[in-house]
């Protein structure tokens, strides 16, 4: 497994996790933050977004094409 993405907060890897499995991508998800506490341990690094490795590359083309990208809803 490869870091595919390092999100900055939980809402971020939840959406990423979303848009890396509806392209079917398997993808685990594993916090940074301190259990029970909700510190990080490091400063905008929520956690880590892990895919095969076989399947990083197209992952974080994946996650760069959405985090680039217009936020039409916002229209």
């Amino acid at each position: 497994m490869k870091v595919a993405h390092t999100a900055a907060t939980e809402v971020e890897a939840v959406i990423l996790r979303g848009v890396l499995e509806q392209a079917g991508i398997p993808v685990a998800v594993l916090s940074r933050a301190i259990p029970g506490y909700g510190v990080l341990i490091e400063p905008n690094k929520w956690g880590d977004l892990f895919v095969p490795d076989d399947r990083a590359a197209e992952a974080r083309a994946l996650v760069r094409d959405f985090l680039s990208s217009p936020a039409e809803f916002l229209e």
